[in-house]
């Protein structure tokens, strides 16, 4: 038993094992030149960490085994890809001394791109319980913006580099367009809602650090100072290692959990980020008129009014987001206390005009505050969860179901009178105590309510009454027992009316 649980702290710790290792490893890939070790240590230290990138990403799916396998192993053939690319480049450039471009490598660095970028988006799918609009509104505004910069400062000046030929050409292309790729599908995944757990942010790192080496790689090829074997390469280097450790991280199998919500918040971090990226257009063409450099500006002018619109679309939906949060509870769906009020006093002036009845249902969860007590406030939330997915499916339409506060329903009942309201709120109590209710994935317990209720003109004369003469119906419940219901005293003085378990 001590040999397992020693294996498997070392499983655990076996991702940061991995980091450290193969940061120590960068340093003699840069003394391999100084000591005057042959060249083919140096290929060996570089193509291993690239490579073993993708072994451990394989290595983590097969040992914790999450609920959609395939998508790592789209992405460690995706890194295999680039690794195989390195072992090709160096084996072109040392062992045949061939300097052609594009080359064979070419190809396999190139692959890399697409099978990634299939693995991040199936990620994504995973992690997103509905079409979350809000987040692909965010990652195009963030896309759009790159793809500017990219074809100004990268794609534009790689492709026509004097000298190249037509498949040079392509290919010093493409690689900016793959990252563009990856931009595109990191975005969406960085700025989703979804379980941010260790393994996130180091997949979220090696994201970063690989576009901003790509990026810099580009602009040293550009410049024609880039050299095999130079700073870039520990960035290279590093980014396989942050993608090893997520690979090898135990939180690796939560990274395809289905959000809990459909959409993140507006938060202030994520404003300013879609600012700068909004800003980025503009900034860009005036940094080419500072420089003097050809001015683009019919592509700037679209490329402005795409994320002008974008803007707008992402503004819109946040207005909608405020409206519904305003009516909608967070947590079960149900409408709020706020729109409950609006109802009542909708419903309220319909009744004096036109001599109608209103029917009132308060339900109150018995033993709430033991059920939190005992399960946990998770626990609790599953049972407000699934108390109002039964509510919902008894009410009749017309009626307002909402959240009152706390373990605390309404149920307002439009031209329901004393006649019917007891029936109604013993479906009410049975439905929601017929079955009993899942606190965790092990324990399912009873579950019980009580009900108070009242009607206009029967029990009360006007709407704020009839709150209050549901409100001591409910009170009346629960002093005599729970799991029961209390109808209104009939005005004047008619005794309380109680209906459920003795």
């Amino acid at each position: 038993m001590r040999e397992l649980v020693g294996r498997g702290r070392w499983l655990r710790a076996a991702w940061s094992v991995y980091l450290v290792v193969g940061l120590a490893l960068i340093g003699p890939y840069y003394l391999v030149p100084v000591l005057h070790v042959p060249s083919v240590v140096q290929v060996a230290i570089y193509s291993g960490i690239t490579g073993s990138a993708g072994v451990c990403v394989l290595a983590g799916a097969a040992r914790y085994r999450p609920a959609h396998r395939r998508i790592w192993w789209w992405v460690a053939a995706g890194q295999l890809a680039s690794a195989v690319a390195d072992v090709v480049f160096f084996a072109e450039h040392l062992v045949l001394g061939d300097d052609v471009f594009p080359s064979v490598a070419d190809l396999f660095y190139l692959a890399e791109y697409p099978l990634m970028a299939v693995g991040l988006a199936l990620l994504v799918r995973a992690r997103t319980p509905e079409w979350d609009l809000p987040s692909a509104l965010d990652a195009a505004i963030i896309a759009v913006s790159a793809a500017l910069l990219s074809w100004m400062f990268l794609i534009t000046p790689m492709a026509g580099a004097p000298g190249l030929t037509l498949a040079g050409r392509l290919v010093s292309a493409a690689y900016p367009i793959g990252d563009l790729l990856l931009v595109c599908v990191g975005a969406r995944l960085m700025l989703g809602a979804a379980l941010r757990v260790p393994a996130f942010y180091l997949l979220e790192g090696f994201l970063l650090v690989l576009l901003g080496v790509d990026t810099a790689y580009g602009i040293e090829t550009i410049l024609g100072v880039y050299h095999a074997g130079g700073h870039l390469d520990m960035f290279w280097m590093g980014s396989a290692l942050l993608l090893g450790a997520a690979g090898l991280h135990p939180s690796m199998a939560q990274l395809t959990e289905r959000s809990a919500t459909p959409a993140p918040d507006a938060t202030p971090a994520r404003v300013a980020v879609l600012a700068v990226a909004s800003l980025l257009a503009p900034a860009a063409e005036l940094v080419q008129h500072a420089r003097h450099a050809p001015l683009d500006v019919s592509l700037v002018a679209v490329v402005c009014m795409i994320l002008f619109l974008l803007v707008l679309a992402r503004m819109a939906g946040l207005v909608g987001t405020q409206r519904r949060m305003a009516i909608t509870d967070g947590l079960t769906g149900l409408r709020t206390r706020r729109f409950f009020a609006q109802a009542l006093a909708t419903e309220a002036a319909r009744v004096d005009r036109a001599g109608l009845r209103l029917g009132l249902l308060i339900v109150d969860v018995d033993h709430f505050k033991s059920v939190n007590d005992t399960y946990g406030h998770a626990g609790g939330d599953r049972v407000l969860v699934e108390v109002a997915r039964r509510l919902q499916a008894i009410i009749r339409g017309g009626d307002v179901l909402a959240r009152y506060g706390g373990e605390e329903f309404a149920l307002l009942l439009p031209a329901t009178g004393s006649d019917e309201l007891s029936a109604v709120a013993e479906r009410v109590r049975l439905a929601v105590g017929g079955a009993p209710i899942a606190v965790n994935s092990t324990t399912s317990i009873s579950v019980t309510v009580s009900i108070g209720a009242a009607a206009v003109p029967d029990h009360a004369r006007a709407s704020d009454d009839l709150v209050l003469t549901a409100d001591h119906a409910l009170y009346a419940a629960k002093e005599t027992g729970r799991n029961r219901v209390v109808v209104a005293p009939i005005m004047p003085g008619d005794p309380l009316r109680t209906s459920g378990t003795p």
